[in-house]
């Protein structure tokens, strides 16, 4: 790796949008390779790594796992991966959102109506939420 080809590691967070203990929290996970160390401990990044990090934390906003976040990777780091490899994973995590959406739904169509019934006044041995969640349905 040549020195042109080099990032400080303060530059490498600032320019990828994270912090430095994200990049730390990167290497000891393995989704980027450790740096290089120069004279005095500096720590040497490649210049690709900025772009690395920046999908990483793209895709942990959208909520990817970490499993998908190394499948992806993995696929970017091989040429014989396809963009349907990569739209199967999208998909499958599409899929899992839904199910969430659809489980968060049913969720708070059980909890809205005690919420809204509970006049909350009176002691707790009179709380309508509490008496419903003691009862088995």
């Amino acid at each position: 790796m040549s020195a042109l080809a080099t990032i400080a590691l303060g530059a490498l967070a600032e320019q990828a949008g994270v912090d430095i203990a994200t990049i730390s929290a990167f290497e000891r996970l393995g989704l980027i390779p450790k740096p290089r160390r120069a004279a005095g401990g500096l720590q040497l990044y490649r210049l690709d790594d900025i772009a690395r990090i920046t999908f990483i934390r793209r895709t942990q906003e959208l909520g990817f796992s970490m499993p998908a976040i190394r499948e992806l990777l993995d696929m970017t780091d091989k040429s014989s991966s396809t963009c349907g490899d990569v739209h199967d994973v999208a998909q499958r995590h599409l899929l899992d959102i839904r199910r969430r959406r659809d489980d968060l739904a049913r969720l708070e169509a059980m909890l809205e109506p005690l919420v809204s019934a509970c006049p909350r006044k009176g002691g707790i041995d009179l709380c309508p939420i509490l008496n419903t969640l003691s009862h088995q349905a």
